[in-house]
């Protein structure tokens, strides 16, 4: 009888145990969307980042909003775990930032806004620390690329060539037109110049003493440029032949008549122009593979846990207020 009793006792014993880690399992906080190495990622910092990525989402959402939805908090779940473990890892191996390269660098992307737009963007003491706080991981995760993705050997010029020959076509610079503009205000003024040279008027004098543009001085010539380059509206130029001229174009900058002066065709780019940038991309490429080699066993030893129930209880944020989108 006893004999029989010790297994008994023993997958008696498993069973507790096994009972015993399901419940720590099921204890993560409901506040809590995932634990990397002990450390939390809460729902709070995780949603901050979600949200104004939906904020073009309906109300209630539509059923492909829904399935996109569900799929982008999975993807930015996986990312903030990568994040975490990357920031984790800078502090073991000793990676810091100091105040002074923070500030630097904070000092440089405010001087990037428009002037008086940074200090709309961040308006209270408490925003500019928690937009510091972001920087200061931008740059450690940074560092840590930096010094995990070192690439051992260089890249010889075989390797560029053969890259080149490979991806010849995305080395190709587009269609591109020579054009010059008129620019007006009014489009009454706009119909009075463009029957003026309809009759045989010289389009680029009629630039020069109409156009409010800041080429006018050139005779409206804005040089070659491809499909992209300028804003939408000029992309009707590309419809027309070398010295043929537009009706009347309306954009936001006013009332446009353009006139083609010259086209190019797509042309093939010359190795020897483009061996720089061809060997910055192999480089790149090497590096990305380095550090995704590298974050792939950083993450097979770490202790990830999900708390599924929490990122699925994440719904859409509720709809701004009318009184808080007029403030």
């Amino acid at each position: 009888m006893r004999y029989l009793l010790r297994p008994f006792i023993s997958i008696l014993s498993i069973l507790m145990i096994a009972a015993i880690l399901s419940s720590c399992q099921r204890a993560m906080p409901s506040d809590i969307v995932a634990q990397v190495n002990g450390e939390s990622i809460t729902v709070a910092e995780f949603t901050a980042e979600l949200f104004p990525m939906v904020e073009g989402y309906q109300i209630p959402p539509t059923s492909q909003e829904e399935v996109d939805f569900k799929n982008l908090k999975k993807a930015l779940l996986d990312q903030a775990i990568e994040k975490r473990l990357v920031l984790i890892e800078a502090q073991k191996i000793g990676i810091t930032v100091s105040d002074d390269e923070l500030e630097e660098a904070f000092a440089f992307i405010k001087r990037s806004y428009p002037q008086g737009r940074f200090d709309e963007v961040v308006r209270d003491e408490a925003a500019r620390r928690q937009w510091k706080e972001r920087l200061h991981q931008r740059l450690l995760i940074e560092k840590v690329i930096n010094r995990v993705s070192q690439i051992t050997s260089p890249i010889d010029e075989h390797a560029v060539r053969k890259y080149y020959r490979k991806h010849r076509s995305e080395f190709a610079v587009p269609e591109q037109v020579r054009v010059r503009q008129i620019v007006v205000k009014d489009r009454q003024e706009a119909q009075n110049l463009l029957t003026r040279i309809k009759q045989g008027a010289s389009f680029e004098e009629l630039a020069r003493r109409h156009s409010t543009g800041p080429e006018a001085d050139m005779g409206g010539d804005l040089g070659f440029f491809g499909r992209g380059d300028m804003p939408e509206e000029f992309d009707v130029v590309f419809s027309l032949k070398a010295g043929e001229t537009s009706d009347i174009v309306q954009s936001p900058y006013g009332y446009h008549i353009f006139q083609v002066v010259a086209k190019r065709g797509q042309a093939e780019a010359n190795f020897d122009v483009v061996k720089d940038q061809v060997k910055k991309m192999l480089v790149r490429e090497e590096e990305d593979k380095i550090f995704r080699g590298w974050l792939k066993r950083v993450k097979k030893k770490a202790s990830i846990r999900v708390n599924k129930k929490a990122l699925e209880d994440i719904g859409l944020p509720a709809p701004r207020k009318e009184t808080q989108k007029n403030q």
